[in-house]
């Protein structure tokens, strides 16, 4: 049976739960439920999700009917919440994966331990732009994973990630040249490179289930706040880009990772807009490609019991512009639009 997997940064998700919701908190919510039902996932992994179990069930609850349920860490004879540390997740962006209900027993959430575990770390020492004392750095929001068993006993995993945001909130400063110098440019190298770093991790991972598996099945989805190319930062300074850490090697072949919108049309290639505030590029120029999937070649090259076909990915401009036609900033469902992608059975 086909999966259809998506991947959402739902803005400000935990604004929809409430008891007594405004006017524009329910138009809102009934927009959310509109592009969820109409993208129909089997799985989606919800980034910006709200903050802790209790939030994520009563989300399920109030806005989908529970026709998607999360998959928690939770236990059965757990409470609500009892297992919130165990997430390693700060701050009140958390990443969740809801499963039609009629999947629920399809799938497991992995403890973010087990990671730590096949990964032998839990932070990681970085060199900041040449700097000779190396610092510690550490996932901010851990990468979850959900572990789904197919029909035949085979299982694919799921990794949700949002990895290290860019925002600076520093003053920019330029020399007499038009250089950017100070605490700006400083910030941005510092974001950038730790954005690779958690990139790395995410690859160490993988390539402990490469030596586990001859032919792991494994999907990275969710908002990397970058995306193919190189930005101003990574071609000026860096030299690299965040993409091309996540994807891996391309000469070894077998471990590297396609992207599920290579062959998707190309001005159709992007997820958010935003103002570049260091090129003065307007948000309605500056079309961004944020949000992501990649697929291990297994699941390309048809050696499980799915397989990732041409034109698997897609993102959604068509639902999420017929959903939020007549809504305004506060009735929008989001500044993200969802990334789809369609495993069909192997023939």
């Amino acid at each position: 049976m086909p999966l259809k997997v998506t991947t959402w940064n739902l803005e400000h998700s935990h604004r929809l739960i409430s008891q007594d919701p405004s006017e524009n908190i329910l138009e809102r919510r009934e927009r959310v439920r509109q592009s969820i039902e109409s993208i129909d996932p089997d799985v989606l992994c919800v980034i910006e999700g709200p903050k802790g179990e209790k939030a994520i069930d009563e989300f399920c609850t109030q806005i989908l009917d529970r026709n998607w349920v999360p998959i928690l860490l939770k236990q059965a004879q757990d409470t609500l919440g009892k297992r919130d540390k165990e997430y390693q997740t700060k701050g009140t962006q958390w990443i969740w994966f809801l499963v039609r209900a009629t999947l629920e027993q399809n799938c497991r959430l992995q403890s973010p331990d087990t990671w730590q575990a096949f990964t032998e770390m839990k932070s990681w020492k970085v060199n900041f732009w040449g700097e000779e004392k190396a610092k510690r750095h550490s996932h901010y929001r851990h990468p979850q994973v959900l572990i789904y068993s197919l029909e035949n006993g085979e299982e694919i995993e799921i990794i949700g990630v949002h990895l290290k945001s860019k925002i600076n909130t520093m003053k920019i400063e330029r020399d007499q040249e038009g250089n950017l110098i100070g605490d700006y440019l400083t910030e941005a190298m510092e974001a950038r490179i730790k954005l690779a770093t958690e990139a790395r991790n995410i690859r160490e991972y993988i390539k402990a289930k490469f030596d586990q598996s001859a032919h792991p099945g494994l999907l990275v989805m969710g908002d990397c706040n970058d995306g193919p190319g190189q930005d101003y930062f990574e071609k000026q300074y860096l030299f690299f880009d965040l993409i091309s850490n996540l994807q891996g090697e391309v000469m070894i072949a077998e471990r590297f990772f396609n992207h599920a919108l290579f062959d998707f049309p190309g001005h159709l290639r992007w997820s958010a807009m935003y103002r570049d505030k260091v090129l003065n590029i307007p948000a309605s120029q500056n079309p961004l490609l944020l949000d992501h999937i990649l697929i291990s070649q297994p699941l390309c090259r048809g050696e499980l019991s799915l397989i990732a076909n041409e034109y698997a990915g897609k993102v959604e401009h068509e639902i999420f512009e017929r959903v939020n036609a007549g809504s305004n900033s506060k009735t929008r469902t989001s500044d993200h639009r969802p990334i789809s992608c369609v495993l069909d059975d192997v023939v």
